[in-house]
């Protein structure tokens, strides 16, 4: 009966305290779990839908008359590898993001080129159609002309993801660049407003014409993503600037890992048992030595300005051994580690899964 009663209240822990990692590491099999049983339920459904066929025979779809079909491309599939590639990019960096850039833009000029091939072979037959002579918009709906504004906020909006993923500098640019898109499509809008207005008046509408390439749009696009790039590269301001590059040792003296000592924002030189530093959307410590059996310290210094950063080392399964807080650059935290047992122990950023590192204990 004891051990009858133990296993009872083992398994009600389970589901009142359970293993959040375990659980979270099972999401993406009840994912694929779903999944399949949709698919099931399309095929069950399809299953029972009735025949698929019109009398004796299959019939053969016909288009209707004017009307042109692309035909089967791979294009579409080309363009979804590149794209799956350049996200692996974003997430692992290095040879992979190259790779993924340089695969989307063959498939995209690929489909580009394909495209134009078709065109131009239904352009013939495109005009032997009869003219026909659209009637217009019913009275007293106005349908607004052709804008270049939704493909200047597509670029701001793809610049401000990036930024969201890279931080710093190309968050702020991505954040002005939408800012200057929704302005100028505010200001078509009221003058398109104030021509309606004049056409209640008159009786008829201004006529309107095709807008202009938005060049002066873009080159403030161009001035803006050119200096966010050079901001988010560090090459302005100089990496002395931010506390990157000064001498070695000038700023202390070496910490017990070998590495020199930072100074805090206070001034008072800070040491720890272990030196981590970040820059640039990375760790510049990639492995470093820390003591086994007992508690330790780690000096991190986040040298990115108003980037946020932290160090967290995990264990072989992928859970939290040790959860560093975050806090935004350029500033340092001396995180109290507790003891590690001998053995190899990868660590990471939580803002950004791609900053990695190794810490291993002896």
């Amino acid at each position: 009966m004891d051990h009858l009663w133990t296993d009872i209240l083992r398994f009600i822990e389970t589901l009142v305290s359970p293993d959040w990692g375990s659980l979270i590491a099972l999401l993406p099999l009840a994912l694929a779990g779903l999944i399949g049983l949709y698919l099931v339920w399309i095929l069950i459904r399809f299953s029972r839908a009735g025949p698929t066929r019109r009398g004796p025979r299959r019939v053969t779809p016909a288009t209707p008359a004017g009307i042109h079909m692309p035909g089967p491309s791979w294009a579409p599939i080309l363009g979804s590898i590149g794209t799956a590639f350049l996200l692996f990019g974003l997430v692992y960096e290095g040879l992979l993001l190259g790779v993924g850039v340089l695969f989307l833009l063959l498939a995209l000029l690929y489909w580009g080129r394909e495209a134009m091939r078709e065109y131009d072979h239904a352009e013939p037959a495109a005009h032997q159609l009869a003219p026909v002579a659209h009637p217009g918009p019913p009275p007293g709906v106005h349908m607004p002309g052709p804008s270049w504004r939704p493909l200047l906020a597509s670029i701001a909006m793809a610049v401000l993801f990036y930024g969201l993923v890279f931080g710093g500098a190309l968050l702020v640019v991505g954040f002005l660049m939408l800012i200057v898109s929704l302005v100028g499509w505010l200001i078509d809008a009221r003058r398109e407003s104030r021509d309606v207005e004049v056409g209640d008046r008159l009786g008829h509408l201004p006529p309107a014409t095709a807008p202009g390439f938005p060049r002066p749009t873009l080159a403030v696009f161009i001035v803006l993503l050119v200096g966010g790039l050079v901001l988010q590269t560090g090459l302005l301001p100089p990496r002395s600037a931010v506390g990157g590059g000064g001498e070695p040792g000038a700023s202390g003296s070496p910490s017990p890992s070998g590495q020199p000592a930072s100074p805090s924002p206070g001034g008072s030189v800070v040491t720890g048992d272990v030196e981590i530093s970040a820059f640039n959307i990375a760790f510049e410590s990639k492995d470093v030595t820390a003591p086994a059996g007992r508690a330790f310290t780690i000096h991190f210094v986040n040298k990115d300005p108003g980037v946020p950063h932290n160090v967290d080392i995990k264990d072989t399964g992928g859970g939290d051994v040790f959860l560093g807080e975050i806090f935004n650059g350029v500033a340092d935290r001396l995180y109290e580690v507790p003891a590690l047992a001998a053995g190899t122990y990868p660590y990471v950023c939580t803002v950004h899964p791609n900053m990695t590192g190794t810490i291993t204990a002896q």
